[in-house]
């Protein structure tokens, strides 16, 4: 083969040249609308077509295949089924907030439902596209193209009389960039373009305010917000749009109890409503939203209804928050005005956008007026022809008689009257009709009311300000035609924010009326507890419980607390229990962030408002005491609490509010007791290793600790069961003894103790073998202040000892 035929070429260069042909290609020819008519190419190819194909609103419908035939032979050679898709989506009402199509059958629905094929569905143009779109396409206001093959010509734009890009919005994705415009109201955009016709420089506030946001054709509501200013000023940004709920009370029918339920008519735009009930019910299921006891859609041709059941003891509010959190009944609609203009993609904000569709108005309405200028000029020049030729018709009678042939004729009739040529054509094509006097006089009325218009078009071209009075006057003939009550609802002065605070105070002080207990239990769950729960669960003396219902913290939910947490490694994390109060939910590393849930010693309740110690005991016999402070309250971060070295751990932890005492214990059962005042044990910083309260023979281990008051009874429990009870008043304070307190009735033979705890406490245990019981030491009877209780009670097998022990404060209510 001869080289010489080839050309070298740079693979990188013609990989770049190609790619970027083939970007422009989707840009400008297929996903993005062009900013005068808001339309793609293939919905104006559909348009254009069916204007072709003379399917007015006047007409009868035609199937859709003959339509979709038209637009693939003539103009848009690409799959039938893509512009099938296109088609049906400009009839769909709930996907168009002004259909430009008529459509008779099956469109598909807001449940996602497919149209049928497009051989049993008809169409034909909407009175809105055929007067908005196509009404002026004869008049001379856009320029034509060769279409794909030559044969014919196209529009490059059709002359539309009002924004359709904002009215109906558009959505595409193309190479590197995509546009989201949402649709808006007719009466408030035309009343934006009047107030821009009449003062250029009015202000984006001003406009924002006449323009109030997007009106979706499925309704919802529309938090008003400065998301919605931002949009429309800079032409990108990110508004919430939500469904509209109503509560109301059923009857289930005859002997029956009515139920509360919540009613939804109406979804965000572009959601479906069957699968956004089929993700509820997903939800529901997996216990991620609670209080729903079933759902129903009874939705028909009058509209939409979905049904929700509410449990009876179920909080409506509630179940309103969780459905906008959690589903897609409040959802973002990410905006972005992104239009082509003279073929090339901008960003337009609202202001540049109806200034730029104000001037392709003004640009259309002078190319309709040039046009019926001309046709004016025609037709006048034609009947001041005949008015010449009627006043002395004997004479033109004469000049024909006396002529050989039709052009002899005609080239006497233009010297001898000083006619044009089409004045003299048209005086030898002059019926005999013309004669008459009635028909003379018409002649002459024609000619009066042509030179009106001349004049009229003339005025109207040289003077602009007239031009734009008759650009006004048919922006507001179409809004009295086409205008409809704005469907979204405007919820002003709202913040999300707030309103979610706002709830969550109800919440909270619903809770806080019940007296509700919030407790975490050994597997990390954040739950509640009602009143009556908590009574049965623990004022029922000591019993066997599932392991499942082991707790390692509870507390009463209140407005000034504060849950923190601490690691063996000295880490303080908070938990941030009041945003989702409403839900149970596991402390997994999502919400925990950077900290291992196996490093978890003990939880905390802090009192907002009062002076907060958190003490903390090291496994070398340091103790410290570090005030909780402002700066740590507000810390949504978690931070060190202490110094540790080498393998050194933190062993156990409380908070310190009052003046009490403390209690340390070894393994072999040592005790040691301080005074917990400030006098005796100052508070440290966070960098400081403590203070070194307990020096530990070589085998002795530190277990526990707890804050005690004197005469109280300290309770002290072993791996084996055992537990022992000693009055505080009999241990003496080791800043005297430092080497504690040992008493002989408390020996252990191999064993070693676990816990200490003060009276007025819970104890949750559970052993190797998975056994778990709730002991309340206040109903327990000790002889010789020692009992085996845990022997009896769990029957422990020879093998057998206690894992996990937890404290848990007695509440009173």
């Amino acid at each position: 083969m001869d080289k010489k035929k080839f050309t070298s070429i740079s693979l990188q260069e013609e990989m770049k040249r190609s790619y970027l042909e083939y970007a422009m290609s989707v840009i400008v020819g297929r996903a993005l609308p062009d900013a005068r008519d808001g339309l793609k190419p293939v919905q104006r190819r559909i348009l254009f077509a069916m204007y072709e194909l003379g399917l007015t609103p006047d007409r009868p419908f035609r199937k859709c295949a003959r339509v979709v035939g038209d637009v693939l032979g003539k103009y848009h050679p690409h799959g039938d089924q893509a512009v099938y898709d296109a088609l049906v989506r400009l009839v769909q009402n709930f996907s168009t907030k002004y259909p430009t199509l008529d459509g008779h059958g099956n469109f598909g629905s807001v449940d996602n439902d497919p149209p049928a094929a497009m051989r049993y569905t008809e169409t034909r143009l909407a009175p809105i596209a055929h007067e908005g779109f196509l009404e002026e396409i004869g008049s001379a206001t856009v320029n034509f193209s060769n279409n794909f093959d030559g044969s014919q010509k196209e529009p490059d734009v059709l002359p539309a009389q009002l924004p359709f890009l904002l009215l109906n919005g558009s959505s595409g994705i193309a190479v590197g960039m995509a546009t989201n415009i949402p649709p808006h109201n007719i009466g408030e955009i035309v009343d934006g373009l009047i107030a821009l016709v009449e003062n250029k420089d009015v202000s984006d506030k001003k406009l924002s305010n006449i323009i109030k946001g997007p009106d979706f054709p499925t309704g919802g509501e529309l938090i008003c917000n400065q998301s919605i200013e931002e949009l429309y000023k800079t032409g990108k940004g990110s508004i919430s749009i939500r469904g509209v709920i109503n509560k109301e009370e059923i009857n289930l029918g005859k002997g029956k109890h009515k139920k509360n339920a919540l009613i939804i008519t109406e979804l965000p735009y572009q959601i479906s409503k069957a699968g956004w009930i089929e993700k509820l019910a997903e939800l529901i299921n997996s216990h991620k939203i609670n209080g729903i006891s079933d759902i129903r859609d009874e939705s028909d041709r009058d509209g939409m209804r979905i049904v929700i059941e509410l449990k009876k003891d179920s909080n409506a509010e509630i179940v309103i928050s969780n459905l906008y959190k959690k589903t897609t009944l409040q959802t973002n609609f990410g905006a972005i005005f992104l239009a082509l203009i003279k073929g090339k993609p901008v960003q337009l904000n609202l202001k540049q956008y109806l200034n730029y569709f104000l001037e392709f108005r003004e640009e259309t309405i002078r190319k309709r007026t040039n046009y019926f200028l001309k046709n004016t000029l025609e037709k006048l020049e034609i009947l001041e022809g005949l008015s010449k030729a009627t006043k002395d018709i004997k004479k033109i009678i004469d000049i024909i008689e006396d002529s050989e042939n039709s052009a002899e004729a005609k080239s006497k009739l233009i010297d001898n009257f000083f006619l044009t040529e089409k004045q003299a054509n048209s005086v030898l094509d002059m019926p005999l009709k013309k004669l008459t006097n009635l028909e003379r006089n018409q002649i002459e009325d024609d000619i009066k009311k042509l030179l009106e218009k001349k004049n009229y078009y003339q005025t109207l071209l040289n003077k602009r300000k007239l031009l734009l009075e008759l650009l006004i006057e048919e922006l507001l003939k179409l809004k009295k035609k086409y205008n409809v009550k704005r469907k979204t609802k405007l919820l002003k002065n709202i913040n999300q924010n707030e309103e979610l605070e706002t709830l969550n105070n109800q919440i909270l002080e619903e809770y806080i009326n019940k007296k509700t207990k919030l407790y975490i239990d050994n597997r990390l769950y954040l739950r509640k507890m009602n009143l009556l729960n908590y009574k049965k669960s623990f004022e029922d003396g000591n019993k066997i419980i599932e392991n499942k219902n082991i707790q390692k913290f509870i507390c009463n939910i209140d407005k000034n607390i504060k849950i923190i947490g601490i690691t063996y490694s000295g880490k303080v994390f908070k938990i941030d229990w009041e945003s989702n109060i409403n839900n149970d939910y596991k402390l997994d590393n999502k919400i925990l962030g950077n900290i291992n849930s196996n490093e978890i010693i003990n939880f905390h309740l802090i009192k907002k408002g009062i002076k907060n110690y958190i003490c903390i005991l090291n496994s070398d016999g340091r103790f410290k005491k570090v005030l909780f402070d402002e700066d740590m309250i507000k810390s949504n971060r978690s931070f060190a609490i202490t110094k540790l070295k080498n393998n050194i751990k933190t062993i156990d932890s409380f908070i310190s509010n009052e003046e009490k005492n403390l209690m340390i214990l070894t393994s072999i059962g040592r005790i040691f007791k301080f005074n917990l005042s400030n006098q005796f044990l100052t508070p440290t910083t966070k960098q400081s290793q403590g203070l070194m309260l307990a020096k530990l023979l070589p085998t002795e281990k530190i277990v526990s600790c707890c804050p005690f008051q004197n005469g109280e009874n300290i309770y002290l429990v072993s791996m084996q069961g055992t537990i022992f009870c000693i009055n505080s008043n009999e241990i003496y304070y080791a800043n005297e003894y430092s080497l504690g307190y040992l008493n002989e009735k408390i020996q252990l033979k191999n064993d070693y103790f676990l816990k200490i705890l003060p009276s007025n406490h819970y104890l949750d245990i559970e052993t190797n073998k998975n056994k778990s019981a709730r002991l309340d030491f206040n109903k327990l009877n000790f002889k010789s202040n020692r009992t085996n209780f845990l022997i009896d009670f769990l029957r422990l097998d020879k093998d057998e000892h206690l894992e996990n022990c937890f404290r848990l404060e007695h509440f009173i209510d």
